[in-house]
């Protein structure tokens, strides 16, 4: 009988799992290494070693980085593009904008497909969706000809304002399909039904380009879960943080691009509902990234437009800030001076203190040179550190910087501790948010031994550690929500815009969306769905989004929605103009199909007297050796407190709290962690 929920985060060292068994009500953390040849590999691996199979499975969701690697290492497929005749430079020439003003080595990013291989076809519609020009579909069969003597792999169809009318885009579709069976298609008005050309041909594009990937990927996974007896469908993280069916993440794979680190996010938005802190920082540090979010108001901060390595994409996103600075980052020389990442050594070998013949010294190293991580206690003591190996990797710095071992691990420390931060501030104070005032959350499998001195880099003077923190990210997952997105672009002054044609155009896309819903067998009574517009002042190139509360809109609405956009750029911006024109450009609407959640119980039974440390050590901080007191997670009780300098050891990862903190546990088994004082 099927009982367990299971989800999965593959990391670029550990892929961790989560197991929800319902005949007990618990939750159970899992890792194992990645396996980068066949990122399966060790998703069936940590589930058969926990399960034995997949058939008592009835619930299977992970986060996916095929596409992301694909991307990333530009190992994605030969796509070529088919656009309307007169717009075959818009993919290459895209925005005349330089992203870094004063660099004298700026170079935009190479386009992911070359001129050469971008196809015209004769068709015209026009903004409003009038056909000027009808398709002439002999050209488009000799367009495919081509494709196919020339050996494309995808294909990317974006024409000219089929975000206004897409019916020649499903001609096209039609012709391809059937003189092209097997070919992977993106459409332009399925991926982004939207305007701005460039930004809607490189969407279409980056979809067209991993979707080959994703799809062999996905289709693998599927068919050794069924050959272990798993009968339910696959479900996939998306980036805007819903999850999706693996069939629909095929056919629009850039929704799931970012789907790991998403998890994340959504736990934290889950913390925020169940703790009532409602401004979170999420931190997730694993072996090879370090990952920020945000949680405001009690709300992921999600933006419908976000930029990958130079490259536009409109569609809804996590704003996640990733740096190369994890675990298994590698430390080393230039110019005299000491860096710390972006290269990491990975899951293999690994960090030299693994024993897998790592020799670079690395992050990891370092904490276990300072005492920071017990080599008899890593992974909960099912992994013995070579605490030899890991002095003899650090040795190299510290012989060439003229400094001790344990000088070279803390500076090794303290940079990657500042670069952190610097990553925080990125998606703050660069934002005119004050840091100050969020809770920092740690997780990830390193997250959690950097917070506290992390944290200090930013004056944050409360930290949290939920409970499994080193698979925070792939608890998180348990707690999301089939979702699905529509646009529409519907430029127009707010003064004459008609409540009537608002709502025709919510009913169109209300249909499209519960259509998807549907096949992902999510009906009307457990679907939620919430309207917004892109709004901006006449003259502004970028928008704010703004929420509507009403379900069936009125000109009393509209009023409302104009007063709300002033506030909103008011609490953004410093600054509104109550007197000028404001214009709707984007339409949109996410629908939101409920599956079932398990929230973490909070206990009643609480242990008010201070916890025994298994034994004593000597940790370096701030310079000096402190007695330090290490503890076993899994004996701390909620209602215990005790005070820094303390380890916590448990499987998932180790928690790493310096002099002069306060550590609490509270009724969710989560470690408040409060700084009490200055060193």
């Amino acid at each position: 009988m099927s009982q367990y929920r299971v989800s999965a985060d593959i990391g670029g060292t550990f892929t961790d799992f989560v197991f929800y068994d319902s005949s007990t009500g618990k939750y159970k953390a899992g890792k194992t290494l990645t396996t980068p040849k066949n990122l399966s590999d060790a998703i069936i691996k940590g589930i058969t070693e926990e399960l034995g199979d997949c058939s008592k499975i009835d619930f299977f969701v992970h986060g996916t980085t095929s596409g992301l690697n694909a991307f990333l290492q530009r190992r994605g497929a030969k796509v070529a593009i088919i656009t309307t005749k007169g717009f075959k430079d818009v993919y290459e020439i895209g925005r005349g904008n330089r992203t870094e003003m004063y660099s004298m080595y700026f170079r935009k990013p190479k386009p992911l497909v070359e001129r050469k291989d971008v196809f015209e076809v004769n068709e015209r519609v026009l903004f409003d969706g009038t056909v000027e020009v009808s398709l002439d579909k002999d050209n488009v069969v000799r367009v495919a000809e081509e494709i196919k003597k020339r050996g494309f792999d995808s294909i990317a169809v974006c024409l000219i304002n089929a975000y206004s009318n897409p019916e020649h885009e499903v001609e096209i579709r039609d012709i391809l399909e059937k003189a092209l069976p097997g070919k992977s298609i993106s459409l332009s008005h399925k991926i982004a039904r939207e305007w701005r050309e460039y930004e809607r041909t490189s969407t279409v594009v980056l979809n067209a380009y991993i979707a080959p990937n994703v799809a062999k990927y996905l289709e693998v996974l599927e068919d050794r879960m069924k050959s272990q007896g798993f009968k339910e469908s696959v479900y996939i993280m998306q980036s805007g943080g819903g999850v999706i069916t693996a069939e629909i993440a095929k056919e629009s794979p850039i929704q799931s691009l970012l789907s790991g680190p998403v998890g994340g996010a959504i736990g934290n938005k889950s913390l925020s509902e169940t703790l009532g802190y409602m401004n979170l920082i999420g931190v997730d540090m694993g072996g090879t990234s370090y990952d920020v979010s945000m949680v405001v108001d009690g709300k992921p901060d999600v933006s419908t437009e976000t930029d990958l390595e130079g490259f536009p994409i409109l569609t809804p996103m996590v704003n996640i800030y990733t740096i190369g600075a994890g675990g298994g980052s590698i430390a080393w020389i230039e110019g005299g001076g000491l860096r710390v990442g972006p290269i990491s050594a990975g899951s293999d070998p690994g960090p030299a203190c693994y024993g897998n013949g790592g020799q670079e010294p690395t992050i990891t190293d370092a904490n276990v040179v300072l005492g920071r991580v017990d080599p008899e206690g890593f992974l909960g003591g099912n992994m013995v550190l070579d605490k030899e190996a890991a002095m003899k990797a650090v040795k190299k710095i510290a012989d060439a910087l003229n400094l001790s071992v344990e000088e070279a691990a803390e500076g090794i420390c303290n940079i990657a501790d500042a670069k952190m931060a610097d990553a925080i501030r990125q998606i703050t104070v660069r934002k005119g948010i004050d840091p100050r005032q969020f809770v920092l959350v740690a997780f990830g499998g390193a997250g959690p031994m950097h917070a506290c001195l992390t944290a200090e880099e930013l004056d944050i003077n409360t930290i949290l550690v939920p409970e499994m923190p080193g698979t925070f990210s792939a608890w998180g997952m348990h707690q999301s929500d089939i979702r699905q997105d529509a646009v529409r672009t519907h430029k127009n002054n707010v003064e004459d815009l008609s409540a009537e044609a608002m709502n025709d155009i919510f009913a169109e896309m209300t249909e499209e969306v519960s259509a998807i819903l549907y096949q992902q067998n999510i009906g009307a009574d457990k679907t939620e769905y919430r309207r917004s517009v892109d709004l901006r002042y006449m003259g502004q190139d970028h928008t704010l989004n703004v929420l509507f509360d009403e379900a069936i809109l009125s000109q009393d609405s509209l009023k409302k929605m104009r007063t709300d956009f002033d506030q909103l750029h008011e609490s953004v911006y410093g600054h509104h103009s109550s007197g000028d024109s404001v214009e709707v450009v984007n339409v949109r609407l996410t629908g939101l199909g409920k599956l079932e959640r398990v929230p973490k119980e909070k206990t009643e039974i609480m242990e008010y007297t201070a916890p025994k440390p298994k034994k004593i050590s000597r940790v370096i901080f701030y310079k000096q050796a402190w007695d330090t007191g290490i503890y076993d997670r899994t004996t701390l009780k909620p209602g215990q407190k005790f005070f820094g300098p303390a380890i916590i050891e448990e499987l998932t990862t180790t928690t790493v709290v310096p002099p002069k903190y306060e550590i609490t546990v509270d009724g969710f088994f989560n470690l408040l962690i409060k700084k009490i004082g200055g060193i």
